[in-house]
């Protein structure tokens, strides 16, 4: 299988407690933990890092097939929370707000849409994570 993007992500952390940089492609992130936990809050915490990777894809997702059949979705909003159930069970709930005049056919099948968008079938597949040393 191919990589889903071209360049690895690199993440750094230094001295300036939790604070992280993120470089992705020609971007870049902070993440950080709030100020409860020692961090600085100077960015989202990692899980709501997560969860927006979750939002973005699926609202990105659900636009992309609503300008592709010419439907009128005038926008997506997408709200999450990430429930730790017990040590190795987690719970996302993704509530989805489609604005326009759509009509139930075509809700349903963008509901349908959401749940295809590429984060959704990484985080509800199986996922191995391999550790090596750079």
């Amino acid at each position: 299988m191919a990589n889903l993007f071209n360049e690895d992500i690199v993440v750094t952390t230094h001295s300036e407690k939790y604070k992280t940089s993120i470089k992705a492609g020609n971007h870049t992130l902070i993440a950080d933990e709030p100020l409860d936990l020692q961090g600085g809050d100077l960015g989202p915490m990692p899980t709501q890092l997560l969860a927006a990777a979750l939002g973005s894809c699926t609202s990105i997702t659900v636009r992309m097939y609503a300008d592709r059949k010419e439907m009128s979705l005038d926008s997506v909003e997408v709200s999450l929370n990430i429930e730790k159930l017990s040590a190795d069970h987690n719970k996302i709930t993704r509530k989805l707000k489609l604005i326009g005049n759509l009509t139930e056919e075509q809700r349903e099948r963008l509901f349908q849409v959401a749940n295809a968008c590429p984060v959704h079938k990484i985080l509800s597949g199986q996922v191995d994570i391999e550790t090596t040393w750079a």
